[in-house]
Order: C-alpha cells, then structure tokens, then sequence
C-alpha cells in the first residue's frame, strides 16, 4: 500500500469507530475464503466495519478514540468487527466460532469494558433489546388478558 492509501484507510477506520458501540476483534488462522465470506455475509448489517486489517494501521486508528484498550488485543493475523449492534455481533461471533473450531474470538470492547474471550461468550447469551422488550410487552399484558379470559368463562357459566 502506498502512503495515501494508508492514511486514508485510517481516517475511514476512524470515522466508522466515532458511530460505533463496540469493536471485536478475531483471529482468522484456518478460515476458508468461504467460511470468511459467510462470516462477513451474516455481520454485514450489524457491523459497519468487518475486515482484515494490518495490526499496525489498526493501532493507528484506535489511538485518541474509546477504544484504544483494543489495540494490545491487535498481536496476530486478526480481522476487526466494527459494530453498530454490538450485542447482536457477540451472537454471531459466537455462533460462528461454535460451528468453526479455527475461528477464535480474542476480544473487544463494548461500552466502557474491555472484554477478552469469556467476556465476549457471556455478553452473547444476554437476551437482546427486542427480545427483552418483547418480554417487558408479555408481562404487562398477561395480567389483562387472564382477566379478560376469567371473565369470559364467567360468563359461559350455565345458571
């Protein structure tokens, strides 16, 4: 890469961390073309960046933003998830690392806590904002609805 290309290259990395809430980072060892496409195909609307990048240009990037905590993650061949949803990313990072033993998740960071590889696996069996929501929605409506179906029955009751 030519120097241009470097510096813009790290300027685009740094505007898309300013609009992010999480980074994971992975290492990549023994994946496929495939496998990595399909990895990329399934990130592609949570992430506004998921790509292999030189650690060194990464490092750059990371400097004077949140996330420089990331950066002592950044040792071997790695590929970077810049997230948009960083819960919904922790989901199928994990997923994708249970069908695909090469994949190993090294870490990330998702608010003001840097995560290493348990971090990470536990943040993935948390029940998303929808789900929790959907949630919230059934507890307030279960109490209207047994009493509209008591009510009901009452109703049926021969005299």
């Amino acid at each position: 890469m030519k120097r241009e290309e470097k510096s813009g290259l790290i300027s685009a990395l740094q505007s898309s961390l300013k609009e992010a809430n999480g980074v994971f980072v992975i290492e990549n060892h023994g994946l496929t073309v495939s496998e990595f496409e399909t990895l990329r195909n399934e990130l592609r609307p949570l992430v506004s960046v998921f790509k292999v990048v030189k650690n060194r240009l990464m490092k750059l990037a990371l400097q004077d933003t949140d996330f420089a905590g990331v950066a002592d993650m950044l040792k071997r061949p790695t590929a970077v998830a810049v997230a948009t949803d960083a819960l919904a990313v922790t989901k199928v990072l994990a997923k994708f690392a249970e069908t695909h033993p090469n994949l190993t998740i090294v870490g990330g960071k998702m608010d003001a806590d840097v995560l290493d590889t348990d971090g990470v696996l536990q943040l993935s069996k948390l029940p998303s904002l929808l789900e929790i929501r959907g949630t919230i929605a059934r507890i307030l409506v279960e109490p209207g609805s047994r009493l509209a179906r008591v009510s009901a029955e009452y109703g049926k009751k021969e005299q």
